[in-house]
């Protein structure tokens, strides 16, 4: 089958950005696994170019609010090709003044022929058209999938909220494509009070690579009834992680308990964290591994009780991971993990950035029996086998082709 994914927003590896999303990547590059023809044309935003003589000054204030680091990268303001693992990617820049702006007519029309003559130069003919967020791949998708008479879809990611979907006239489209996919139950939910479907919206959940799965643990290998409470965090480390959160429910419920909290991953809040640890005399017993290889990651996992990360994410792998490794996860309630997670059945929920709620969830955890600990990562080991990088896309594939 010939797919072609629609985006603004694809890893390059010349591109500095560590932070770029690479979830639209991952999908491609499995299909093409699974033996299709995968072509992903990047409508990446070009600015004038003073934004990227600008763009190196504001990358700090960006990257400590953002998951992505969003300063413009000039890069991306020229056509170019390049192999993603089998995935042809192609980037047509789309010019822009203002960022996170709309696109004038014009600018639609003019990118839906250059991608129409670039794949007709390739010999190219899709059975399937998908894109990944709203804007401009809403108009692009719609217009292309009519063009070559085939289905259709669109996954919104973080701009699925009712004034995003406004702004985008995403409401013009839904008679349009074919289907609509959400990153998490909860931007479904949250959709569907503002937006109504002519088919039915599936979520479009990540999954991990295969040789994770048999990276899962024997839960009866997990040290539950050690006295010690080992917890764990990995990410970026930005202001919309929580981790300050997570120090400060320690220092709130934790204080006369033997614990280690290890925080993996870089960020810019890499020194105020370490001194807000250093603030509340927790600094011997918080510790900060920087950013580690994602297998050494999994053992880390494995020897840790509880993964804790109540931030704002669309769906985090990150949750899965832990899930394998057999950790009682503690997550963010109506977060992207809200509805792989459920409450007391295998891990917990907690209102993002609540430290108070969170030192509440940390005891409760903390009164489990061993055998309890057991039954609940036992749930999660579960579930998380669920989430193959393989059945996650074709499942993405089963519900576009629907």
């Amino acid at each position: 089958m010939n797919i072609l994914v629609l985006t603004n927003l694809y890893p390059y590896e010349k591109d500095d950005n560590p932070d770029i999303t690479k979830v639209v990547s991952y999908f491609a590059r499995e299909w093409v696994r699974q033996g299709h023809n995968v072509v992903a044309v990047i409508s990446s935003s070009s600015f004038p170019s003073v934004y990227y003589k600008v763009g190196k000054y504001a990358q700090k204030f960006i990257s400590e609010h953002y998951v992505i680091a969003a300063a413009p990268n000039q890069l991306w303001t020229k056509e170019f090709e390049f192999d993603d693992c089998g995935v042809k990617a192609i980037n047509m820049p789309m010019q822009k003044v203002i960022p996170k702006g709309k696109y004038t007519e014009l600018q639609f029309k003019h990118q839906v022929e250059k991608i129409k003559a670039r794949l007709a130069k390739m010999n190219f003919v899709p059975d399937v058209v998908t894109g990944h967020w709203a804007n401009p791949q809403i108009r692009l998708v719609s217009d292309l999938a009519k063009y070559y008479n085939v289905k259709s879809a669109l996954v919104l990611h973080s701009d699925h909220t009712k004034a995003l979907c406004e702004r985008y006239k995403v409401n013009n489209y839904m008679d349009k494509i074919d289907h609509f996919g959400f990153r998490s139950k909860t931007a479904l939910e949250i959709a569907s009070g503002h937006l109504e479907f002519r088919n039915e919206p599936f979520i479009c959940y990540s999954g991990v690579p295969e040789k994770f799965l048999s990276y899962s643990i024997d839960v009866n290998e997990k040290d539950f009834g050690s006295d010690k409470l080992t917890m764990i965090t990995a990410g970026r480390l930005i202001e919309c992680k929580n981790i300050n959160s997570v120090i400060d429910a320690a220092d709130k419920t934790l204080k006369d308990v033997d614990f280690e909290y290890i925080v993996a991953g870089d960020g810019p809040l890499m020194q105020p964290l370490k001194e807000q640890a250093e603030s509340c005399g927790l600094s011997d017993r918080v510790n900060f591994l920087g950013q580690i290889d994602r297998e050494v990651l999994q053992r880390k996992m494995a020897e840790s009780q509880i993964y804790v990360m109540i931030s704002h994410d669309t769906f985090g792998l990150v949750y899965i991971e832990a899930m394998l490794q057999g950790c009682i996860v503690i997550a963010s309630r109506n977060g992207g993990i809200d509805g792989v997670v459920v409450d007391g059945v295998n891990g917990f929920l907690c209102e993002e950035g609540n430290s108070e709620e969170l030192a509440q969830v940390i005891d409760k955890v903390r009164a489990l029996s061993p055998e309890e600990k057991r039954r609940i990562a036992a749930n999660a080991i579960e579930t998380a086998k669920n989430f193959s990088e393989a059945k996650m896309s074709e499942q993405y594939l089963e519900n576009v082709l629907k």
